[in-house]
């Protein structure tokens, strides 16, 4: 269930080639920062056929993601103030470039670490895999949608800490603003209530630790 929320973090992150690049300035990133959370849902939409192959309705399980909204908001921005020296204030400074590849695969091992220390991992496979599916249908449309181009118009990149560090980060700010056990198993069986197969009995096995 964390898998979209913790790829979140992929999405903002500014696509660039050369060794170092332009570090963003705060002010000009404002407004990548919007795109991306106003796209996800509409991307969610045009990659339903992935959740939709697990016998899930899309519109009643689009209803469960809206209803997160507020939450997913203040992880972002909660996130938002974590980084909020990552960009600069004053101009002139350079930063590495940073691959989303690498921070997917980071968050891809976080979600198994959660399924395993929930004692579920063998049994939810099927339904990660579907859930990487979907995440990565996400991260490539919102990469060629406004988010994506607004990043690459700049042609900046952030000063991030270590990818495994930014997933930690993305999770507490997620556990804080309503992801915690409790918060993605009512995630989970909203999600099983429209229709997923043989997902209903795992969620109230799930440990957000």
């Amino acid at each position: 269930m964390y898998l979209p929320l913790l790829l979140s973090a992929a999405l903002l992150l500014p696509a660039a080639s050369g060794q170092l690049i332009r570090q963003c300035g705060c002010q000009e990133i404002e407004g990548c920062l919007g795109s991306a959370t106003g796209g996800f849902i509409q991307c969610a939409d045009q990659c339903q056929n992935h959740v939709a192959a697990m016998g899930a309705n899309y519109p009643a399980l689009r209803q469960c993601m809206l209803a997160k909204e507020p939450a997913i908001a203040r992880a972002a921005s909660c996130q938002k103030s974590n980084l909020q020296n990552s960009c600069s204030r004053s101009g002139g400074g350079m930063v590495r470039k940073r691959y989303p590849e690498t921070l997917k695969l980071a968050a891809f091992t976080e979600v198994n670490s959660i399924l395993q220390r929930s004692g579920i991992q063998a049994e939810a496979k099927a339904f990660l895999s579907v859930g990487k599916k979907f995440a990565t249908c996400v991260m490539k449309c919102m990469d060629r949608g406004s988010t994506g181009n607004c990043y690459k118009k700049l042609g900046c990149g952030l000063d991030l800490p270590a990818d495994s560090v930014l997933v930690q980060s993305t999770k507490q700010c997620a556990i804080a603003s309503g992801f915690d056990t409790a918060g993605v198993r009512q995630l989970c069986n909203c999600v099983a209530g429209t229709g997923v197969r043989n997902l209903a009995p795992l969620c109230n096995r799930i440990v957000i630790s």
